[in-house]
Order: structure tokens, then sequence, then C-alpha cells
């Protein structure tokens, strides 16, 4: 599986109420986002079901140092009180990553995220909601405020988290593999 975040160039139990788009907070210019571990296993489909825990967005998002990343986003922006409101990192971030990891334009890119539920648990959202995150040319904004020197840093950690990863699946698979004790002779003689 590739990590790699971007390419560096020189840079749902069924509930009666379905969930909100992200909205902002009235008196912060940034909110913080939530801890959100149990995240997929609440994440609200309108048809039933879950989420599957082995789908690549899903196995992508793990591999996202959420709460690192947070506290980057949130020394590019400046005044918590004066300005307009910012959107969390997960949806910035998550975004950017939507985007490059499929090469789409912005435009494509939001009307994706509308689409598809696995892309609205990377940016967050605790279920799926049927309309556009957010204009596309805000993702022009999310590239600048988190700048090429952040999101290099941030796909450095993906890629080392991934290696980490796999790591421990190797060990895992090596430790529950049947021990092999015959091994004087190759025919088994």
């Amino acid at each position: 599986m590739n990590f790699a975040l971007f390419n560096t160039p020189s840079y749902l139990t069924l509930t009666e109420k379905q969930p909100k788009p992200l909205q902002m907070e009235e008196t912060n210019v940034f909110r913080q986002s939530e801890n959100t571990p149990d995240l997929l296993e609440n994440f609200y489909l309108p048809f039933g079901g879950k989420l599957n825990p082995n789908n690549r967005w899903v196995q992508l998002a793990k591999f996202v140092l959420w709460d690192k990343a947070e506290e980057k986003y949130f020394e590019t922006l400046g005044s918590p009180i004066v300005g307009q409101k910012a959107y969390p990192v997960r949806v910035a971030l998550g975004s950017l990553l939507i985007k490059e990891r499929l090469g789409l334009s912005y435009w494509e890119t939001t009307l994706q995220i509308m689409e598809n539920s696995y892309l609205q648990y990377v940016l967050g959202y605790d279920g799926y909601v049927d309309e556009e995150p957010f204009h596309p040319s805000l993702l022009t904004h999310f590239r600048a405020r988190l700048g090429a020197e952040i999101l290099a840093e941030i796909n450095d950690w993906m890629v080392q988290e991934g290696l980490k990863s796999e790591q421990e699946a190797a060990v895992k698979a090596k430790e529950e593999a049947p021990e092999d004790h015959d091994d004087d002779d190759p025919e088994g003689g």
C-alpha cells in the first residue's frame, strides 16, 4: 500500500436523527476536533449497515496523525477570535488527501465527497450527508493554509505510520505461523 499522502512536488446503529453537515462554532474561528476513536463504529449510514473497517479509505485515515496535523493547522490560523470560521483539519487535510489520491479536480473532489460515505468518514463526518461539503474553491485555501512544508511533514508522518503498521503485521503473522520442526530432510525422509 502506498502510504504517501501527496506526491511531493518541490511540492452507522440507525438513529432517528440524521447527521448534520459539519458546523462552525459561533464563538471561535477554529473548533478543535473532538477525540473520535469510535467514529468508525458509530458512523451513520441512511440505508443501514456499518462502514467496512478494511476499506482503503478507513485504512488510510488510520495513518494520518490527526492530532498532530491539527496542531500544525491551528498554528497557521492566527487569532482564534478574529476572522472567518475555519474548517476542521480533517476537512481541510482530508479533502486534499482525497483530491491527490484520486487525481481529481477541485469540483470533482467535492462531488465525490458528497457521494461517498467513506470519503465523508475521512473528513470526520459522523454520518453520511448528501450535500456538497464546501465550495470547491476552498481547496485552494486549504492547500495554501497548510502549505508545502506542513503537507510534506504530514506526508512523512503517514509514511512512518504505514511502515510501522506493516512491521507490526509482519511480526504478528510470524508469531501466528505454525512452526516447522522438520528441517532435517527436505524430502521428508
